[in-house]
């Protein structure tokens, strides 16, 4: 009796870790992009952990994690946190809690709305 009830204490952590896995998301990062394209992106909460997967032309645009909404709000690099990715597939993941914002430097794509900002959260911390 005791062994069954071992092996479903351990059924039952292996569920939630599987739970809490961490997920890949698709990102078409392109152009026309209206000010709420990525606005499905930016109401969903993210774990850390997540990786946000942009695909991309290569040779045509780019992407760099910004450090502050001004940066985001004003397409510009004052605080970059990444290199200027353009590989035409990069993978960014969510590594802290918080908000992260990604922007295209090429000029005017982001003003033209080629910007994303995501909030992740951390929930090894809840208790």
């Amino acid at each position: 009796m005791a062994m069954a009830g071992k092996k479903l204490v351990l059924v039952a952590l292996l569920a939630m870790v599987a739970m809490c896995a961490a997920k890949e998301y698709q990102v078409e990062w392109k152009l026309p992009a209206a000010e709420n394209t990525y606005s499905a992106f930016q109401q969903k909460p993210f774990n850390v952990g997540d990786t946000l997967k942009f695909t991309y032309m290569q040779e045509m645009h780019n992407v760099v994690e910004v450090g502050s909404e001004e940066d985001y709000n004003q397409c510009t690099m004052t605080k970059p946190l990444s290199p200027e990715f353009a590989d035409g597939n990069t993978s960014m993941k969510l590594s802290k809690a918080g908000v992260h914002y990604y922007i295209c430097s090429i000029p005017t794509h982001c003003a033209d709305g080629m910007k994303l900002k995501v909030q992740a959260v951390d929930h090894q911390h809840h208790g």
